[in-house]
Order: C-alpha cells, then sequence, then structure tokens
C-alpha cells in the first residue's frame, strides 16, 4: 500500500521522529493495519490520513501465532492532529471485526473494549464516533446519516446512563467508557487511554494497565500530546520508549546484531510512536512543525494557520501544544529528585524495639489522606516511609486504633494543628489515647527545612516508594512569615505522603514522647466525630 509520503513543505511528516521499528517487513499477512485501514474506507467513508495509516500498520504488527506484537502502544502527537478518528476507526474494528476473528482464544462474549482518560469525557470522545456509525436508535436526521447499517445490525443494546456508557453486540462483545479508576476490576482485550498527559500520579495508569494482562493477544494504546513536569506516568512511558529506539538505532543500524538478537534482549512488545519537533527548535521551523504535525496539508490545517498560534499561546504552551515537545522547566521543587533518589535504601528498616513516630496529613482537597512513619535504624540514620494511603478521611481513626492494638508501643503522632484538613484529627485522636505532637507556627517551616536538610546532606533514608519519589519531583514551598512551608495548594501534585514523612521526622528529631494538649479548638457548637 503506498502510504502517500509527500515530501514538500507543505505537508506534515509521515513517519515519526521517534519509533519502534517492525521485526520484519509490514505486509496484509504480516500487520492488522492494512484490514483496519480497508475498513475505514469500504465500511465507515473515513479516509484516513497518510500518518494514520502508518501507525495502524505498524502498530498493529502481529506475531508469527498471529497475536500482537505490541501488548502497549504510545503514541504522541501535537494537538488537533486526527489523535480521536483514528482511535475511533480502531475501537469499531476492534468491536465488530476483530472480537469475532480468533473464538478458540479470544471468544466473542470475553472480548471487551474499554475507553479511559482521566475524566469520562475525555474518554467518551472516541466511543461516540464508534456510537455515530452503529447507533441502532438515531434521534435526527443528521445522526441517521452517519450510521452504517451493516454495523447497526450487529449492536444489540446500548447503555447510555452516566457512567454506565456501553454499547454491546450480538455476538456479546461489547465497548465501555469509565474514568481511569473506575475499571480496577474489568478484564479487557483492548484498552485506549486518552490524554496520559493529564495522569498526575501513578494511581490511573497502574488500575487501567492491569486489565489487559491475563488476556490473549491484547493491547492497552495510550494516545497524547507532550506533557509537562506533573505528566509523571507518561514522563516514563516516554523515556522507556526512546530508549528502545536508541538501542535499536545503536545495535541494529549499525549492524551489530540482527533484529532477532535485539528483540531477544529488549522488550519487543512495547511499540512507542512519537511525532514531535527537535528540541530547541525556533518555533516557525517549517520542518519542525510538519514533523510535530503530520496532518498539516491534508486538511484544514497549514503551515500559515499553526505558525498564527506563536502570537496567541506562551512559548511553553505553544512547544507542547504545537510542537509535542516536553517543558519541564516550570517549577524548581524544594527537594532536589535527584538528591532524594540518592538516599533509597530496599532494605533500610526501624528495628523492632526502635521508637516509631507517625504522622497524617490530607490533601487541600480532602481526597486522599497519608500516614507515614519515622524512625532510626541500627546504624542512627533517620528511616522514613510512606505505611499507607487511601481515599477519604473518615478511616484514619479506626485504621490507627488497628494499628496500636498491633504495635502497642506506638502512640506518637504528629498533625499539622492550624490551616490544613488534617486538623480535623487532632482532638478525636488525643481523647483515643494518642500523642499528639503539634506542628504549627515556626514548626512547620522547621519541619520542611529539616527534611530539606537531611535529605542535601545525605543523611536520611527511605525505602523505593514511587509515589513519594513523585511528589518530591513536584513540591514547593510557599513563604509563612519568615519560613519556607510546604504549599499543597501550588505543587503540581498532592504531596500530603512527602508532608507527613517531613512531621515525622521533624517530632522523631526535636519532639519527646510526651503528649501536648491540644491548641486547636473546633467552633462553638462544632464536634468533628469520625
Amino acid at each position: 500500500m503506498d502510504l502517500g509520503e509527500i515530501i514538500d513543505g507543505d505537508h506534515g511528516m509521515t513517519t515519526p521522529r521517534i519509533y519502534t521499528p517492525p521485526l520484519r517487513e509490514l505486509t496484509p499477512k504480516t500487520s492488522n493495519g492494512f484490514m483496519v485501514i480497508e475498513f475505514a474506507e469500504r465500511f465507515l467513508g473515513v479516509r484516513l490520513y497518510p500518518w494514520q495509516k502508518w501507525l495502524l500498520i505498524h502498530a498493529l504488527e502481529l506475531n508469527p501465532d498471529g497475536s500482537y506484537r505490541f501488548r502497549r502502544v504510545i503514541t504522541l502527537v501535537a494537538r488537533q492532529n486526527g489523535k480521536t478518528t483514528v482511535m475511533g476507526v480502531l475501537c469499531a474494528w476492534w468491536l465488530f471485526v476483530d472480537s469475532g476473528r480468533h473464538p478458540e482464544l479470544s471468544p466473542a462474549w470475553k472480548f471487551l473494549v474499554v475507553g479511559a482518560a482521566q475524566t469520562l469525557d475525555n474518554a467518551r470522545a472516541p466511543y461516540q464516533a464508534v456510537l455515530n456509525w452503529c447507533n441502532p436508535f438515531p434521534q435526527s436526521d443528521a445522526e441517521a446519516q452517519l450510521v452504517v447499517p451493516a454495523l447497526q445490525r450487529r449492536v444489540q443494546r446500548i447503555n447510555n446512563s452516566h457512567g454506565e456508557e456501553a454499547i454491546v453486540c450480538r455476538n456479546k462483545a461489547q465497548y465501555i467508557v469509565r474514568a481511569d479508576k473506575n475499571i480496577r476490576s474489568k478484564s479487557a482485550s483492548r484498552v485506549v487511554f486518552d490524554e496520559l498527559r493529564e495522569q498526575h500520579t501513578d494511581d490511573g495508569w497502574n488500575a487501567v494497565s492491569q486489565t489487559t494482562k491475563a488476556i490473549w493477544s491484547s493491547q492497552l494504546w495510550g494516545i497524547s500530546n507532550a506533557g509537562d513536569y506533573r505528566s509523571v506516568i507518561l514522563r516514563k512511558l516516554v523515556d522507556e520508549g526512546r530508549a528502545l529506539a536508541d538501542s535499536w538505532n545503536a545495535q541494529v543500524v549499525a549492524e551489530k546484531h540482527a533484529p532477532s538478537d535485539w528483540a531477544e534482549s529488549h522488550d519487543q512488545s512495547y511499540g512507542y510512536f512519537e511525532w514531535s519537533a527537535p528540541d530547541g527548535c525556533e518555533l516557525d521551523d517549517r520542518d519542525a512543525i510538519r514533523q510535530a504535525n503530520p496532518s498539516m496539508g491534508y486538511g484544514p490545517m497549514t503551515h500559515r494557520s499553526i505558525c498564527a498560534d506563536i502570537n496567541g499561546l506562551t512559548e511553553a504552551a505553544y512547544r507542547t501544544e504545537v510542537l509535542c515537545q516536553w517543558v519541564t522547566a516550570d517549577i524548581i521543587p524544594y527537594i532536589d529528585p535527584k538528591l532524594w533518589k540518592r538516599g533509597i535504601d530496599k532494605d533500610s528498616r526501624i528495628p523492632d524495639d526502635g521508637r516509631v513516630v507517625l504522622s497524617v496529613d490530607t490533601s487541600a482537597d480532602r481526597e486522599t489522606t497519608y500516614i507515614a512513619a519515622a524512625g532510626y535504624r541500627s546504624d542512627g540514620l533517620p528511616h522514613v516511609e510512606l505505611i499507607v494511603r487511601r481515599d477519604g478521611m473518615l478511616w484514619v481513626p479506626r485504621y490507627l486504633s488497628m494499628l496500636r492494638e498491633r504495635w502497642p508501643d506506638i502512640h506518637e503522632i504528629a498533625i499539622q494543628s492550624k490551616g490544613c484538613p488534617a486538623v480535623d484529627f487532632c482532638d478525636p485522636l488525643t481523647e483515643a489515647g494518642w500523642t499528639v505532637h503539634l506542628i504549627e507556627g515556626f514548626r512547620m517551616g522547621a519541619a520542611a527545612g529539616r527534611f530539606r536538610d537531611r535529605v542535601r546532606d545525605g543523611k536520611l533514608r527511605h525505602l523505593p516508594q514511587p509515589a513519594v519519589e513523585q511528589q518530591a519531583a513536584v513540591a514547593i514551598t510557599r513563604r509563612l512569615g519568615e519560613v519556607e512551608v510546604w504549599d499543597r495548594n501550588q505543587s503540581a501534585m498532592h504531596i500530603s505522603g512527602l508532608i507527613a514523612e517531613s512531621q515525622a521526622l521533624y517530632a522523631l528529631e526535636t519532639m519527646s514522647g510526651e503528649p501536648e494538649k491540644p491548641k486547636y479548638q473546633p467552633s462553638v457548637g462544632v464536634r468533628v466525630t469520625f
């Protein structure tokens, strides 16, 4: 198939700048992409752009047994280039064609296509395209004109309930859309995870990525624009994909190894495809714009229309949105991430007979609460670790009560006593017999400052906990009087786990194990209970 690569300067580049090469020649026998393209043109009436065809052919490469080579496919491309269109076409083909192609290994009644994203609205975009093509009950003449009768006849029912949207086929294959954290118990054959750049913690990705593990020839697609300093999951996936591409170029392109030899020592099941401009290019560099915008010249998008955004966006926004470049210089974290990683010790622990101080802190939106612990190791260095993280706040007193039943010697807990959600815990935990260390006033600055000093001087040890590493990489402070205190609201993500660790360390090093009477008093007539 001629993909129509046009090399003049008026059209975008069909081939991505960085990508995972195929292990063998791609033909209709070695890639399902050719079938998807034919399906789009013959049944859906969609004529795909050259880059979309290129992506489908390469991402749907097959193993000799007919299964997909790539179990994970990550695609980066600038905004407004047709990501939703290609994903809608692919999901329709999965649902109506691919679901019935291997009944002995992947029966249709078990075949589930999931559209996921940070928010339900983002997940709905490809789903809505599929629904337009197969809707058995169009509500208007405009909707009826979009329907493809051959697909419409294959639909058994549609569920339009908010948060429960689903297309159910007569062969029992299904397509559902969910917010990322709401599919933890599902087992999916195909998943499309849209706007990965919006994943500021690993929770959503961890939930979604587990759904395809036990399914034959499953695929998990993540598609997005470039991210920023908050895009922790996408950053990891990009680094992994670029490293694989670099190793291929160094070993195979340089003729040091055969593709089969490379595949034996690398993860050949990860497909990475990045349309982006080279770092440091000029904002109006035509070739750089073509590389990040492969749809340019094939539709309404032109070089002139793209350059018109230069004056309408900040440089950081333009590079991220239009050139698909990473812009990570927006913040300077209070804790140096490199120094934080230097303190990682996977064998670090507090002796069984050692003093342990806990701390509890809740995110500014009251959505997530963390409990951390601090104590001295046998070599005298302080150790901190996150011991639990759960949604909400109401679970905390009962959890701490069960913890004390198991470890009666643990009775100290540090809490910020003013100006944050965790203040709700002060009186109830004191009444429950805990030694509550109040972190307020100058102690708030001292807790953050001493924590950074320990990290800087290499005198703090902690376990390799990705959640806290992510928070350390984006946590910032604000001025409170003459000191710097943690800033929950302006940091790029919830940093309550890091705050809890710093408070536990401060109490361990500077406060005795004797109880301190809470200074916080609820308003008249208000009683905080759990």
